[in-house]
């Protein structure tokens, strides 16, 4: 059985040595943003005043993390461009729009680099709210938050992180990766509990929103034995993209499984 942990193994890979052109990281980074700010901008949220950084150049800062989903998507970002909870981006209340940030997991190690495009969280404890997408990357949906250092980085370096590496999880192309190298059953596996009936009431709200094709699969892993709920097999393309639109939608924590 191969498993592709799409928030864990390591799909951003390290920063490339070689130069990129102009032209080509304008290409990768196709920025969709369509309000244009002031570098110094001012403005207002809950009575509290907040003034933006003129550059995201050498920012670093450490602090609370938490993630929005699928209640914002589609919703227009602080830029202008759509929210896409599936895309690798993220809130800051002072951070230019657009700008490129390394976000890290300090209590796994686990990083994702991220375009700043929207404003917030207005929330005085927390620092960045990271996309469904993002949250993932660093394992963190579950826990809701996560204590993250936060390392502003160059638009070639964001460039070469989303070059190296889908921008987007669940996309039909990673669909189409892993079916061509591997033609096995495809199934995605969307929860694993120790208490059947946690397992049995997943299934019953998964397949309420119109889930085909959902199952409890019972497995012994050392001494204790999980109920894991998985989708499938799926078996195209199309089929693949419904159901990820329909799982996406309750903030699940969702891995892309063969066997």
């Amino acid at each position: 059985m191969a498993i592709f942990l799409l928030a864990s193994c390591s799909l951003q890979s390290s920063f490339s040595e070689t130069k990129m052109s102009n032209k080509e990281i304008t290409t990768i980074l196709n920025d969709g943003c369509t309000i244009k700010r002031n570098k110094r901008e001012r403005y207002k949220v809950f009575g509290k005043r907040y003034r933006t950084l003129s550059s995201s150049e050498g920012y670093k800062k450490r602090g609370v993390a938490s993630w929005y989903g699928a209640k914002f998507n589609g919703n227009d970002t602080a830029c202008g461009e759509k929210y896409d909870m599936y895309k690798y981006t993220a809130a800051h209340k002072t951070l230019p729009l657009p700008s490129y940030v390394s976000v890290k997991n300090l209590s796994n190690g686990k990083s994702v680099i991220v375009k700043i495009n929207d404003r917030g969280p207005f929330v005085d404890n927390r620092i960045i709210d990271l996309s469904y997408a993002a949250a993932k990357k660093i394992d963190m949906l579950t826990e809701g938050t996560a204590v993250v250092r936060i390392r502003g980085v160059s638009e070639e370096q964001a460039a070469q992180s989303f070059k190296n590496n889908t921008r987007s999880i669940f996309s039909r192309s990673i669909f189409e990766k892993i079916v061509s190298r591997n033609k096995k059953k495809i199934l995605i596996q969307i929860g694993a509990f120790t208490e059947e009936r946690g397992a049995r009431e997943l299934k019953k709200i998964v397949t309420n929103i119109g889930v085909k094709y959902v199952f409890i699969n019972k497995a012994r892993s050392g001494t204790k034995i999980f109920y894991r709920v998985r989708v499938g097999p799926i078996q195209t393309a199309q089929s693949y993209e419904d159901t990820i639109n329909k799982l996406t939608s309750l903030n699940l924590d969702i891995n892309i499984i063969s066997e």
